[in-house]
């Protein structure tokens, strides 16, 4: 009987396919069989592992059994996300060079401390000028407004003469043998130049510039002055010996010492040349501030007052600097600790210490002008209020810190990145 289906080859096909499928999940065991090993080889090693640092069983079982979230909100990325933008190479390089080449801070940070010191300073020196500096003398301002005098400027003002009023025997000696030729109260040239204004407007007599101007005077015999206009001028008055000429500074500071302790004393450094400063409209009188400046004097604003003006800043000088040295002294002990300091970081430790010391006398400089504020605020803006040596040491200050703004950082920079690179190596090791 005739074949009508044959399904031998069919069959055999089939056989064939299913033995590659045995064959194929025989290997599928066998990689299994290893995989299994090696979990069970790194849970082994897990356990150790846990049980060196103090992991329990439970914990550990916590920990393994987390699920791990597959999607985060952009803020909370998962943690290869993370390091992908950490460490990408292409990133790293920019953010190393940023944290290389960053400045230093410009000021070093103060702390509480320090700020308690500057507070504590500019505010005694705030009320030494309320209390104790006041004003030159008593005075009626504006006609309307009496105010007190200082009794330290009182008493400097006493020095060096008799119950009488007299000079002393020293200061009167001084007067006879010291002649100058710029000492005239007098001179109808000049304008507004009298016996109460001619230490003002003539520059002999200046504390400070005089040393030049009356030199150069007694040398050519001549009187160098300003007029009330602000014009110089320089007439010729007498000559003196030939002889003498050879002292005229010896001469010029014998006549100032004699001048000094009269009624009228001798100007605040420079302050003849405000004459300059023919501008300005203050006051009901519209005032210039030459105006301003020769009415001051007038009502003794001199060097005598400009001495007590300055213990307000000795008071912040006294308490910053000598905090700042205290200070300095046990940072001193903390560097000779260190056997291998180097100059470099020695020369950086005392750039960062005068900078800090800059700094916080820039900050009670800056309170006590803010206190002199107040007071010209109770004087009813009174001028000789002003606390001149005050203002002029915040200038001074204010002048450190531009400098110090604009200082050569690079070996700050070298030493800086050099602490951060070995604070770090202490992190990894």
């Amino acid at each position: 009987m005739p074949t009508v289906l044959n399904w031998d080859d069919e069959f055999s096909e089939l056989f064939q396919k299913i033995r590659a499928i045995n064959l194929d999940f025989r290997i599928i065991y066998t990689f299994q069989q290893k995989e299994s090993d090696v979990l069970a080889n790194l849970e082994n090693e897990i356990l150790s592992i846990a049980e060196e640092i103090g992991i329990s069983s439970e914990e550990l079982n916590n920990i393994l059994n987390t699920p791990c979230k597959i999607s985060q909100p952009s803020n909370d990325l998962q943690w290869d996300d993370n390091f992908f933008l950490n460490y990408n190479p292409s990133l790293v390089e920019s953010k190393i060079k940023e944290e290389v080449l960053k400045n230093p801070d410009f000021l070093p940070t103060l702390s509480t401390l320090d700020y308690i010191i500057v507070a504590l300073s500019g505010l005694i020196a705030t009320i030494v000028d309320i209390l104790i500096v006041k004003i030159p003398k008593d005075i009626n301002y504006l006609g309307k407004y009496q105010q007190q005098g200082s009794n330290f400027t009182q008493w400097l003002k006493n020095l060096g003469i008799d119950e009488e009023g007299k000079l002393n025997l020293f200061l009167r000696w001084c007067e006879n043998v010291c002649k100058v030729p710029y000492d005239q109260s007098i001179n109808p040239e000049i304008k507004g130049f009298t016996p109460k204004t001619h230490r003002l407007l003539s520059l002999g007599h200046d504390p400070l510039f005089g040393l030049i101007f009356g030199t150069l005077d007694i040398l050519n015999g001549t009187l160098t002055a300003f007029d009330t206009n602000g014009k110089l001028r320089i007439l010729k008055t007498f000559d003196i010996l030939t002889a003498d000429k050879a002292f005229a500074p010896l001469i010029w500071l014998g006549h100032i010492v004699s001048d000094v302790c009269t009624k009228a004393g001798i100007p605040i450094p420079g302050w003849g040349f405000l004459q300059l400063l023919q501008f300005g409209s203050f006051g009901s009188n519209q005032k210039t501030i030459a105006d301003i400046s020769g009415w001051m004097y007038l009502n003794g604003y001199d060097l005598r007052h400009f001495i007590t003006m300055s213990t307000s800043v000795a008071v912040i000088e006294l308490i910053v600097r000598g905090y700042h040295y205290l200070s300095c002294l046990e940072n001193q002990e903390q560097l000779q600790n260190f056997k291998h300091t180097s100059i470099g970081l020695s020369e950086i430790a005392k750039i960062k210490s005068n900078l800090k010391l800059h700094k916080m006398l820039f900050l009670a400089h800056g309170m006590a002008a803010s206190g002199n504020l107040l007071k010209i605020f109770i004087y009813s803006g009174n001028p000789v209020a002003i606390n001149l040596p005050q203002w002029l040491s915040l200038m001074k200050e204010s002048v450190h810190i531009i400098q110090a703004s604009a200082r050569d950082t690079t070996s700050e920079k070298i030493i800086r990145n050099r602490e951060k690179i070995n604070e770090v190596w202490k992190e990894i090791m």
